[in-house]
């Protein structure tokens, strides 16, 4: 066999990897909620506080229904693109390709467990989280 050939066969290969492995919405929603859910386990863990630690879960719950409203994935075939909507705006956070979902460095600083941690109460941290999501979608 040529060697044009087999390059033309492992080029075909990995393209049909490509499209048999990109990542659906749901995994882009999931990849977004594992951020979120680890600041708020490490959030738990750190609070003393049983009301704190019910308020965070509470917080919890609507952000991950603001997840499931606002994110979406654009498809390209090869590669999905993961966008979060707020306000009308639409901001790109990630990209999904051969099974896996990468988010930006941006959604990590966002959602820092200092920067949550820090505060006094868990309505103030919750209400940082959705002023984050909101910055993220202005930039």
């Amino acid at each position: 066999m040529k060697k044009s050939n087999i390059i033309l066969i492992v080029f075909a290969v990995i393209i049909l990897a490509a499209v048999l492995t990109n990542p659906n919405n749901e995994e882009h929603k999931q990849a977004v909620k594992s951020v979120i859910n680890q600041v708020v386990q490490n959030s738990i863990s750190e609070n003393g506080s049983d009301m704190e630690k019910l308020g965070i879960l509470f917080g919890s719950s609507l952000v991950e229904k603001l997840i499931e409203n606002s994110v979406t994935r654009d498809n390209y075939i090869l590669f999905s693109i993961t966008k979060i909507t707020w306000q009308g705006k639409s901001k790109s956070i990630g990209y999904g390709l051969f099974g896996n979902v990468y988010l930006s460095e941006k959604v990590n600083k966002a959602f820092d467990n200092n920067e949550i941690n820090s505060y006094e109460n868990s309505s103030e941290a919750v209400d940082t989280m959705a002023v984050s999501v909101d910055s993220m979608a202005t930039e």
